[in-house]
C-alpha cells in the first residue's frame, strides 16, 4: 500500500498571483481611457439643432476663433461657452471684435426652444453692429 507523501502538501503554494490581476487591469484602464485621450472634442454647448433640408456648408464654423452664441431649450444663453444673461450679449460681442474677432456670429438654438429667446439674441447681435448672422442647423434625413 502506498503511503501519502507528506512533503507535497507542505510544497503546495497557497497565494494568489497577483500580476495577471494586475495585468488585466492594465488592459483596460487603457482600453478605456486611451480612445478618450485622443479624440478631439469640440467644447460645445448641447443644443438639439434644427433639421433642414438643404443646408449651406459654412467650413468656418468649426474654428475655434469663431463668436458663437447657444440658446438651449430652457432659453439659457451662451456666449462661446461662458453663460450669458441676454442683456448682457451685446458687450461681450463688441469686446470679442475689438479683439479682432471675426465679424460674423454663428446661432445654434435649440429646435425646441421658444421663437421670443433666438429673435432677442439676434436683436443682441445687431445692436452690436454685426449684420452677418449664420443659424448653424442640421442635416435632415431622407
Amino acid at each position: 500500500m502506498l503511503q501519502p507523501r507528506r512533503n507535497s502538501l507542505r510544497n503546495l503554494i497557497c497565494r494568489i498571483d497577483v500580476t495577471a490581476f494586475a495585468a488585466v487591469m492594465f488592459a483596460l484602464v487603457a482600453m478605456f481611457l486611451g480612445p478618450a485621450a485622443v479624440v478631439d472634442h469640440h467644447d460645445r454647448i448641447s443644443v438639439d439643432l434644427a433639421k433642414v433640408s438643404h443646408p449651406a456648408s459654412m467650413p468656418k464654423e468649426l474654428g475655434d476663433d469663431v463668436m458663437e452664441v447657444a440658446i438651449t431649450r430652457d432659453g439659457q444663453t451662451y456666449f462661446n461657452l461662458d453663460r450669458v444673461l441676454p442683456d448682457g450679449l451685446t458687450e461681450l460681442i463688441r469686446a470679442s471684435v475689438s479683439h479682432g474677432g471675426e465679424r460674423k456670429v454663428y446661432i445654434r438654438a435649440d429646435s425646441r426652444t421658444k421663437y421670443g429667446y433666438v429673435k432677442q439674441a439676434a436683436h443682441a447681435v445687431r445692436l452690436a453692429g454685426i449684420e452677418d448672422i449664420a443659424f448653424v442647423v442640421d442635416q435632415a434625413q431622407r
